[in-house]
């Protein structure tokens, strides 16, 4: 387990728009701005949206993530939170889980996945980070799965 403590912090205020994928607009919002990690917290609409969550195996162990679910009809996002993280290729990587609610008022929610989640009208978001931490998200052999860790910005 990682744990950073930062004495300095930079927040952006963006929004996204109609068109415009979600995780694919905070990344290169990040870019922009020169950051390598981040919190992002946002809402808004989107045209249609994918996620997937985790599925149990016969004895009840997680097995990996099931198929995405992938809704093709406009929906409110609720509220999705992430972070920003460098990938083990050293690209931009984001992390996202997100609710939303269909027009049923069905609510849903899981890990988003990138290309999949259009904006619709807007997307209002939050991106809190520090010069002094950046985050990479590597597989981690022993949990079977890519992890985040925190560490000092050099």
């Amino acid at each position: 387990m990682s744990v950073k403590s930062t004495s300095t912090n930079q927040v952006i205020y963006g929004a996204l728009g109609c068109g415009e994928d979600l995780m694919e607009g905070i990344i290169r919002i990040c870019k922009e701005n020169n950051l390598n990690s981040g919190m992002v917290t946002c809402i808004g609409s989107l045209d249609e949206v994918g996620f997937t969550v985790f599925k149990l195996n016969s004895e009840n162990q997680l097995d990996g993530y099931a198929e995405p679910t992938i809704i093709k009809e406009p929906v409110e996002l609720i509220q999705a939170t992430g972070f920003v993280c460098i990938d083990e290729d050293g690209e931009h990587d984001l992390h996202m889980h997100g609710m939303i609610e269909r027009m049923d008022s069905t609510i849903q929610a899981g890990h988003f996945l990138r290309g999949y989640n259009k904006v619709c009208v807007t997307v209002e978001l939050t991106i809190v980070a520090s010069p002094e931490v950046t985050a990479y998200r590597r597989y981690n052999d022993s949990l079977g799965y890519k992890v985040i860790q925190f560490e000092d910005s050099i």
